[in-house]
């Protein structure tokens, strides 16, 4: 049977025969407190003196398949209650989804204790943690987390903080709950920040104790983004020179569950709790009531924002339409106060990038209409270039430089728009005598500080600065980076690049070879692809792929800033090159490349073309070893 209803009578009547009249509990859609899959959900729980009845719905994509493992059991207060059976759905066997990506199961297990009162649910792929048989949980703060740590996180706060300009080393301890301790081995941070871009941190958890530590020197306000793998993400803001505690919320993905359901099923609404729980000077910025919206986002780059058709003026109406009819969807909402200020923060954020960035959406718009992600091939059409005149009709909506535009999520990209040296803003956007004239003198001299490389010229400019923070923030980054560099000089190896011409310069990097297989991996340390990419690769150097006819050859150029680099390479096994920018854009011409990551094979006649193919993980195991074994 395939529909629902006859599925559940079948499961119904054979329930049935099992029952025994003397218990029978039953809980409808049970809090899950937290889950590594997003595909399977519980809609109702029967207990009896004989079995423990599940009734499973899996959501996934339409014509997919789904297998339930027979070793699928159970587990509550330390104990495991097996299987008995699966009517009309075989354990072992795969399952096909449905055309709306739906799945019917029904399992019978061996009967919980009366005294349980939650328990886990363990498949080989599919794990739901902290299944409730009460029906009374609620979501709450991590176990073991100070009540002056809740109070500071739920309190939002009025008014909204401003955004601090000082230097400082913050130092963040993050606590997992106990449940994730084992399965989370690893923590991966990433900061939008006022000054370096987007900047990513890794640091192992502490078995023991179930704790992570990042310590990193902070120029301005940062948003961070705490990746956690199947428990989801945590963010926060963060104030510089800090010492920041974080407690991990692991019903992240429970939460999600449970507001799936509310969405797709009229289920009432719940009492949702922060993803995690902090101190420090921003705690109160990520109480839940930021986190539950239902996105009032312009989605910039998604390819289908605006028409790549539109003339500028077009483009500029567009953007300011899009943005006021978002501005009164979140006055209309019932978000708090905090809430609406924060909504409209980051949409201010995207409307200043949608004016400065509106030749390049367009174009995104252009590419993902006509497929064509060739970026070494022109356009077939002209895209109306914006002007300041453009960008002036936004300035009238409001004050584009504005430094509480800084608290939006997307530093980063608001902090580009406004100091991009390519786009001319008009006299009345007032960024003479903001903290964007002194970002736009300073931010490029950031690339030469993370280098180790500013010159006496460049310290002079610095005395044109009005605040004397960024000539501070400079400073610190070059002595921080050149204290990196003496500490890592010799683990970090970067290998001489050729003195040819720029011509040349290809085939210089790959004579020493000669005679073997080399991979040329271009990337960059702030490239997430580039690094999730190395990340799968690196084992594959001990095992399938461990070959002294392989090598691999990394190149980056100096937009990786320096002392990230050192400190990654050591742990990237292979060949590094550092280019400048001319020799990385003669190279990423020749090859034509569209982005990072992007690979360069040469077999072992020297021949060589561009495979971004092997971008896949999945071809790129085989054709090193068809390669390595002379194209057999």
């Amino acid at each position: 049977m395939c529909k629902k209803s006859a599925f559940l009578t079948v499961a119904v009547v054979l329930w049935c025969f099992t029952a025994c009249v003397q218990r029978n509990k039953s809980v409808e859609y049970p809090l899950i407190e937290s889950a590594n899959t997003m595909t399977l959900d519980i809609s109702k729980i029967e207990q009896t003196d004989t079995a423990t009845v599940l009734y499973v719905e899996a959501n996934s994509r339409p014509r997919s398949f789904i297998e339930i493992s027979s070793d699928v059991y159970l587990q509550a207060d330390g104990k495991k209650y097996a299987l008995i059976e699966t009517p009309e759905t075989p354990v072992d066997s795969r399952v096909l989804v449905s055309e709306t990506g739906e799945a019917f199961f029904v399992f019978f297990f061996e009967p919980l204790p009366k005294k349980a009162r939650s328990f886990d649910f363990i498949d080989p792929n599919f794990k739901l943690y902290g299944v409730d048989l009460t029906g009374e949980k609620k979501f709450g703060p991590p176990a073991g987390t100070p009540s002056s740590v809740c109070r500071n996180t739920e309190t939002a706060p009025d008014p909204l903080p401003a955004p601090i300009f000082k230097v400082g080393e913050t130092v963040l301890h993050i606590h997992l709950p106990n449940d994730q301790r084992e399965s989370i081995k690893k923590v991966e941070l990433y900061l939008n920040t006022l000054m370096n871009s987007q900047q990513s941190y890794t640091s192992a958890v502490d078995p023991e104790t179930g704790t992570v530590e990042f310590r990193f020197w902070q120029y301005g306000i940062a948003f961070a983004v705490i990746n956690l793998g199947d428990m989801g993400f945590g963010e926060t803001w963060l104030a510089p020179g800090e010492e920041v505690d974080i407690y991990v919320n692991s019903s992240w993905s429970g939460q999600m569950l449970m507001a799936r359901r509310v969405m797709t099923k009229n289920l009432p609404l719940f009492d949702l709790v922060p993803l995690c729980y902090s101190s420090g000077t921003y705690a109160g910025l990520i109480p839940v009531s930021l986190r539950w919206k239902p996105g009032y986002s312009l989605n910039l780059f998604n390819g289908k924002f605006a028409d790549y058709r539109m003339s500028a003026a077009e483009y500029t109406q567009y953007v300011i339409n899009s943005f006021q009819a978002l501005s009164d969807s979140v006055a209309r909402s019932d978000l708090s106060p905090v809430a609406k200020e924060m909504e409209m923060l980051k949409l201010k954020q995207e409307a200043v990038m949608a004016i400065a960035l509106g030749d390049n959406i367009r174009e995104r718009n252009y590419r993902t209409v006509k497929n064509q992600w060739d970026y070494s091939k022109p356009l077939d059409v002209k895209i109306d270039p914006l002007t300041a005149e453009n960008r002036a009709e936004l300035c009238k909506l409001f004050p584009v430089v504005d430094p509480m535009l800084l608290m939006g999520d997307d530093i980063t990209g608001y902090v580009v728009a406004l100091t991009d040296p390519d786009i001319e803003w008009p006299e009345e956007a007032g960024l003479e005598g903001s903290f964007a004239s002194d970002l736009r003198l300073a931010l490029p001299l950031v690339k030469k500080a993370s280098n180790a490389a500013l010159t006496d010229d460049d310290l002079k400019s610095l005395d044109n600065l009005q605040d004397p923070f960024y000539r501070e923030a400079l400073l610190k980054m070059q002595e921080n980076v050149e204290a990196l560099l003496k500490l890592n000089e010799k683990e970090s190896v970067i290998e001489k690049t050729p003195e040819v011409a720029l011509e040349q310069l290809f085939d210089a990097i790959i004579a020493p070879y000669k005679g073997k297989v080399v991979l040329v991996d271009f990337w960059n340390t702030w490239c997430g692809p580039c690094r999730s990419a190395i990340k799968a690769n690196e084992p594959l150097k001990d095992n399938e792929l461990k070959s002294d006819d392989l090598v691999w050859v990394y190149i980056a150029n100096e937009t990786s800033p320096l002392d990230v680099y050192m400190e990654m390479i050591p742990g990237i096994r292979g060949k590094h090159y550092r280019l400048n920018q001319e020799q990385w854009d003669y190279i990423g011409k020749k090859f034509g490349l569209d982005g990072i990551p992007s690979y360069v094979l040469v077999d072992k006649s020297g021949h060589y073309e561009l495979r971004n193919d092997l971008r896949s993980p999945y071809r790129m195991e085989p054709e090193l070893k068809k390669m390595i074994n002379g194209g057999k």
